[in-house]
């Protein structure tokens, strides 16, 4: 049990509040139940990513608003490797609903194409990032390896071609949606 008498307890509760966006993490607990449809424990995965994501994001405000990372080292690693790992996951996700999709004609039917084409606009990241190559609709434009960097408007993003990046919080806006958009269905 937290001790809020101890003001060193108290002071580490306020620093998490403010690492978090609570409104978009009750936004992936209330969509979580749409996994479930595929397995239990999807969801309790599902609700993991979504509290990172919602980090992620108040961690990208937070450093476009002042051009500085809140690690006290000055660094962007742990943000870059966070949003890495985030996109290597969601992915899976969004995966193994399309498959399932696909293979099974009763499986959310009506949103096959919607799961389909976010696996495909995750799969151009995925792919240089888990497999150092690109990915096969794009073997011809984009490079084999994603370079990061951060979109102005949006955060963490990765270079996948001359002129093409692919951000992470785009992809987590796609996919919070269309699991919204299904659960309203």
């Amino acid at each position: 049990m937290l001790d809020m008498n101890d003001p060193s307890v108290v002071k580490a509760v306020e620093e998490y509040a403010k690492s978090i966006d609570f409104e978009r993490n009750k936004r992936w607990v209330d969509v979580s139940p749409v996994v479930r449809a595929f397995d239990d424990f999807m969801m309790v995965t599902l609700q993991g990513l979504g509290k990172l994501d919602a980090r992620l994001v108040v961690e990208d405000a937070s450093f476009l608003a002042t051009g500085k990372p809140s690690n006290p080292f000055g660094d962007l690693s742990d943000h870059i490797t966070q949003s890495y790992l985030w996109v290597l996951g969601a992915y899976e996700i969004i995966r193994s609903l399309d498959q399932r999709a696909r293979e099974d004609e009763t499986f959310y039917p009506e949103h096959k194409d919607n799961l389909q084409r976010l696996k495909h606009s995750f799969e151009r990241i995925r792919i240089p990032l888990a497999k150092f190559e690109a990915a096969r609709r794009h073997r011809d434009t984009d490079s084999h390896i994603a370079y990061p960097g951060f979109n102005p408007a949006t955060g963490v993003s990765w270079q996948v071609a001359e002129n093409t990046w692919v951000d992470r919080r785009v992809l987590s806006d796609e996919m919070l949606a269309l699991l919204e958009q299904i659960k309203e269905a």
